[in-house]
């Protein structure tokens, strides 16, 4: 009886019904992948969509004093620092290499001159 009733009652449910059931876990996923994109997309915005010479301009001089006793022992790393003589350094320990040994310059800005 119980089995009965039990088919009869699934029966009577319109197929569209199942329809929509089966189209809500598509949709429940394309709702998350959409609060995920929404709620990551701002911080890839916020670093990669600012333009080189204003994030250049949001870092701070090199601080030469940590190269004193390394001097000219740099790596290959490229990080270009822009001296006021005119002359672009490959990155910071190059430029404190050469700021410490001659001193006649300083700090520009981040970037090629």
């Amino acid at each position: 009886m119980g089995n009965l009733f039990l088919r009869r009652c699934v029966m009577s449910i319109p197929m569209h019904f199942f329809y929509r059931l089966d189209k809500m876990s598509f949709f429940s996923s394309w709702i998350k992948a959409i609060l995920i994109i929404g709620l990551a997309f701002p911080l890839y915005c916020e670093t990669s969509f600012a333009s080189s010479r204003k994030m250049s301009e949001m870092r701070e001089a090199p601080e030469c004093s940590i190269y004193i006793r390394q001097l000219h022992f740099c790596s290959r790393e490229m990080d270009p620092v822009c001296a006021t003589n005119g002359k672009t350094y490959s990155n910071k320990c190059v430029f404190c290499s050469e700021k410490i040994e001659h001193g006649r310059f300083d700090f520009s800005h981040w970037g090629l001159c």
